[in-house]
């Protein structure tokens, strides 16, 4: 038997269900050992100010409760959760929400992007296809939003858009009712999805079609007598009539539906019928895996020399053509310095500066004159795979303010930048401002516990006179920080 800490968990936190998968890896090939669910719906509790409502936010919280034991026994660094399309909507308001949940589970919750929930999504079907490599479309309909990949040996195109079974629910089957009078609310939800999905029509073009995760599996089991297997056109056609043909949700009466889906089925179907027409398809596939084993493949990557977030920064490198001298220049020296100033920095923090680094100059492709401001945008809004959105948005904030004066963050949850590496950066790029080679031989930084304190050597301050100057300078800017700046030249 394998030890515990070659297992992995990774937890979902939808804005319908919450989904937790404990594996591991056994020759290559993840086993799945344990899953749970609780049926959330954190999508109801959201409302027109995209704030929490209390009673939903102990819902979820009371199952985060359920799932603690599990995280508990592995290192951290082998557990994700991530939240998606309810949980981004949230996130501005929804600090308190989310440190609670910190606190029951012992980890960070990661806000991931539509465009990253999509690409984790394709990356745990495919865990689990079988053959060699082909074109592909993935589908997943979730509460609040629904992700589209198009694909073969890796994604080509990746899409999420806003409409899931939870937010379909509210928006279209507020009180139940299916069909009333002249209105077919059914009718109404599916032409809204159709809409959606304008300008999409040749994802699914000469692909193999493959659904995944709750709203997919529950219409799969409706159609096949609670056996999940593939979803015809026809047959989707014909229970969709049904459906748009009842007055109200609590009279579908559907073999083989669960009763926790029976609330959003009726907007499950909707979206995925419309899919179905609007993308012509004509026979779906139904994939035992989704979100969560493709949390699982990354997290294995990201402990094994496969981080996927280290290949996204390099293509970025590579295609802006940014300067790999001055990236190393720069580097060598900021990581020198945080080693001088704090020797057990987390690795996480060392690999976020070593990124900062390379992106540092990233708007220098477009613009000379605000270039920090352009990067910092670019690096901020990206679809960059296998970050979260407070991991961009701390590297935005470490390029925006590489030099000049410090704006100061708006801290929230999941986004607390470090003065540290912040620091580090900043006199990195002052030494190495003209782009030559500088020694740190006589340079010491330390901290104070009241102030950094940078200590240089006469010799080598003269040897760099405008150097010396931008280091006074540099000073300045830091008296208005919680931790000031003191060079100290001896």
């Amino acid at each position: 038997m394998q030890s515990p800490s070659e297992r992995y968990v990774a937890l979902d936190l939808g804005s319908n269900s919450f989904h937790l998968l404990l594996a591991e890896f056994r020759d290559q090939r993840m086993v799945r050992l344990h899953t749970d669910r609780a049926m959330v719906r954190l999508a109801e509790g959201l409302d027109a100010h995209r704030h929490l409502n209390p009673v939903v936010s102990e819902r979820a919280l009371t199952a985060l409760t359920r799932f603690q034991p599990v995280l508990q026994k592995l290192p951290v660094d082998h557990i994700r959760v991530v939240g998606t399309n309810t949980l981004r909507a949230a996130a501005a308001n929804a600090d308190g929400f989310l440190e609670e949940a910190e606190s029951i589970l012992g980890v960070p919750v990661e806000i991931i992007s539509g465009i990253e929930e999509a690409r984790l999504i394709y990356s745990g079907v495919m865990a689990a296809a079988d053959g060699p490599p082909r074109l592909r479309c993935i589908i997943d309909i979730g509460g609040g939003s629904t992700e589209l990949v198009r694909g073969s040996e890796s994604p080509q195109q990746l899409q999420s858009l806003e409409m899931g079974c939870v937010s379909y629910s509210r928006r279209f089957f507020a009180d139940g009712l299916i069909s009333e009078n002249t209105v077919n609310h059914f009718k109404r939800a599916q032409r809204a999805a159709r809409a959606e999905l304008q300008g999409l029509q040749h994802i699914a073009a000469e692909a193999e079609v493959i659904g995944c995760s709750g709203s997919v599996k529950a219409v799969s089991r409706v159609l096949n007598g609670g056996e999940v297997a593939d979803i015809v056109h026809e047959d989707i056609d014909r229970l969709a009539k049904e459906v748009a043909k009842v007055e109200h949700i609590a009279e579908l009466e559907l073999p083989d539906l669960d009763e926790e889906r029976h609330p959003v089925f009726a907007a499950g179907l909707a979206i995925l019928h419309a899919i179905f027409c609007e993308l012509d398809i004509q026979r779906m596939e139904v994939s035992p895996y989704a979100i969560r084993e493709g949390i699982v493949h990354d997290l294995a990557g990201r402990l094994h020399g496969g981080d996927r977030r280290a290949s996204t920064v390099d293509a970025v490198v590579q295609h802006w053509q940014i300067d790999q001298n001055q990236v190393r220049r720069v580097n060598d020296t900021a990581l020198k310095l945080l080693q001088q100033l704090r020797p057990e920095y987390p690795l996480e923090g060392r690999q976020r500066l070593r990124w900062a680094i390379q992106l540092h100059e990233v708007g220098l492709a477009l613009t000379h004159s605000s270039f920090r401001k352009l990067g910092a945008y670019m690096i901020k809004h990206a679809d960059m795979a296998g970050f979260s959105n407070g991991e961009q948005e701390h590297l935005a904030y470490l390029v925006r303010n590489q030099r000049g004066p410090i704006k100061a963050p708006k801290e929230h949850y999941g986004f607390h930048p470090s003065p540290d590496l912040l620091l580090c950066l900043r006199l990195a790029s002052i030494i190495h401002r003209d782009r030559t080679e500088r020694t740190l031989r006589g340079i010491n930084l330390a901290d104070q516990g009241d102030a950094y304190r940078l200590q240089i050597e006469r010799e080598w301050l003269d040897s760099s006179p405008a150097i010396e100057e931008l280091l006074y300078q540099e000073e300045q800017h830091w008296q208005s920080q919680t931790r000031p700046l003191r060079l100290l030249a001896v």
